[in-house]
């Protein structure tokens, strides 16, 4: 799992502790409270789930995600695919500068390029595009005119630029690393420059008044972005009680809260709840390969005992429904599934089938990520109640993460990081690795060809093959998308929640 979606798990367990720093409601300036502490701001270094947050405020790429998942050009003018999808012609904006007074160019998307790509780099995406979606070459033709280069043609390429956990794959002016090479401040495009910063506290970032917005509509990391405050501080209050206090009391403009928190604070006066689908999938993974579970009839049961909407609400207090599709609806390729009401009765029947003696089927889970142990004694009951011997295995979280690279266990309760690559939600279980749960020849044909191609008809097709060959074998059971929740403050105008999981604040003004 991602940092980010780690913190998520965190959220809804509410095991962080802290105690409330002590605010100022400011006419100016809005007040986040974060999770835990930005680790830095370097993404050649340093970058976790909480530093994005604060980095896409920041800095910009060339490209970024909408909020219907779709990629959308942010510094780029227009862009081109050429070549059956070998090369990317970007064709840069005019006008924007950065926030030292220089103008971009081409000089800086290449010089950015190569920054995060150097060998000493632990950028999160350089092993994409040094591997799967290798990077032949960068080219500058004119000022005003970048042309990436694949060894392969690629339709995940754009997709894999505009990831906000690679920070948008983040145009930089190189005076962001010092003569000596090391790492000075981020001096992005974005609408907001990087302020003070007080470790374990805050860190602070201000109105760019010489930034160049787009003037599409505003979506996502994409289209018009105006910072409508002089400042947004994002505060460190780990304690998710001492941030629904924080929300009460005015102090705290925006927080993540908890499912729990989200019908009291509904009925604050002041106070308004903001939340959005994920891409972060929960799921019960089956080992295929398993003595027991080699029988795909016996699978066929487990699915069939299993009422996800009553494993997506049991979860989250009512508010999630449940979903028998990796595919988040959200994405651009979702199609909503047929209706897969859950029934004890064709579960018995296949378990008679398979000629089922009450083997014990086990199903490791932890309790570090409550969700992950709350999902499986759900799970638990429900098999049970279809006559299946289930047991529950309660792990430290390394030891199941041990278990799951290796593809040892028979049943396993699990979460993934969100995917906003439209293949991405199948790629998280099909492949021949072995953390990968399915290993079908023919899922993995059908993959390469989605990921392959740039036409979002062929690849919603190849996604609805996928489901129904998914369905049918049954490598996991589907479970639940994760929503992610904030608790505004009613003086704020224009905050949304995104399906990208991250804390917007340009186009909000302050009441």
């Amino acid at each position: 799992m991602s940092g980010r979606t780690m913190g998520l798990a965190l959220l809804f367990a509410g095991t962080a502790a802290s105690s409330m720093p002590v605010f100022a409601q400011n006419t100016d300036r809005v007040t986040v409270a974060m999770a835990e502490d930005i680790r830095g701001m370097d993404p050649r270094r340093e970058r976790d789930g909480m530093s994005d947050e604060v980095h896409l405020h920041v800095v910009e790429g060339l490209v970024g995600f909408t909020d219907s998942l779709e990629v959308k050009p942010v510094l780029a003018e227009s862009m081109e695919v050429q070549d059956e999808g070998k090369s990317y012609v970007f064709r840069l904006r005019e006008g924007v500068k950065f926030h030292n007074g220089e103008p971009l160019t081409s000089a800086e998307v290449k010089w950015s390029w190569q920054y995060l790509m150097a060998e000493n780099s632990i950028w999160r995406c350089k092993g994409v595009f040094d591997g799967a979606i290798k990077v032949a070459s960068v080219e500058t033709p004119d000022p005003m005119t970048v042309v990436f280069t694949l060894e392969q043609p690629s339709g995940s390429f754009l997709y894999n630029m505009a990831r906000t956990d690679c920070a948008q794959t983040p145009i930089l002016h190189p005076d962001s690393v010092a003569e000596d090479g090391s790492w000075n401040k981020a001096i992005g495009t974005g609408p907001f420059v990087l302020g003070e910063r007080r470790i374990g506290e805050y860190t602070d970032v201000t109105r760019f008044a010489d930034y160049s917005p787009r003037t599409d509509e505003p979506t996502g990391m994409a289209g018009r972005k105006e910072a409508l405050v002089e400042a947004v501080r994002f505060s460190v209050v780990a304690d998710p009680s001492a941030r629904t206090v924080g929300l009460r009391s005015g102090d705290i403009d925006v927080a993540p809260i908890t499912v729990q928190s989200i019908p009291q604070l509904e009925a604050e006066q002041n106070l308004h709840v903001s939340s959005s689908p994920t891409t972060v999938w929960y799921s019960l993974l089956l080992g295929m390969d398993d003595p027991l579970l080699k029988d795909v009839r016996i699978r066929q049961a487990i699915a069939a005992a299993i009422d996800v909407n009553g494993v997506g609400g049991g979860v989250s207090f009512g508010l999630w429904p449940g979903s028998t599709t990796p595919v988040s609806p959200t994405s651009k390729i979702y199609q909503k599934p047929a209706d897969m009401a859950p029934s004890v009765e064709k579960a018995k029947a296949l378990l008679a089938e398979a000629g089922y003696a009450g083997q014990p089927i086990k199903l490791i889970a932890n309790k570090a990520y409550s969700l992950m142990f709350d999902q499986a004694v759900i799970v638990q009951a429900m098999l049970q109640a279809a006559g299946i011997n289930a047991t529950i295995e309660t792990l430290e979280w390394g030891l199941q993460l041990e278990h799951y690279t290796k593809g040892d266990y028979q049943a396993q309760s699990f979460g993934y990081s969100g995917r906003f690559d439209p293949m991405g939600a199948w790629e998280r279980i099909i492949g021949p690795e072995s953390r990968k749960v399915w290993k079908d020849p023919e899922a993995i044909a059908l993959l390469d060809e989605g990921m392959a191609t740039a036409d979002d008809a062929k690849m919603k097709s190849i996604s609805n093959q996928l489901y129904e060959k998914f369905i049918e074998e049954v490598p996991a059971v589907s479970l639940y998308h994760v929503e992610v929740a904030y608790g505004v403050n009613n003086r704020l105008d224009g905050f949304k929640a995104s399906p990208l999981e991250a804390i917007r604040l340009w186009n909000v003004a302050i009441k």
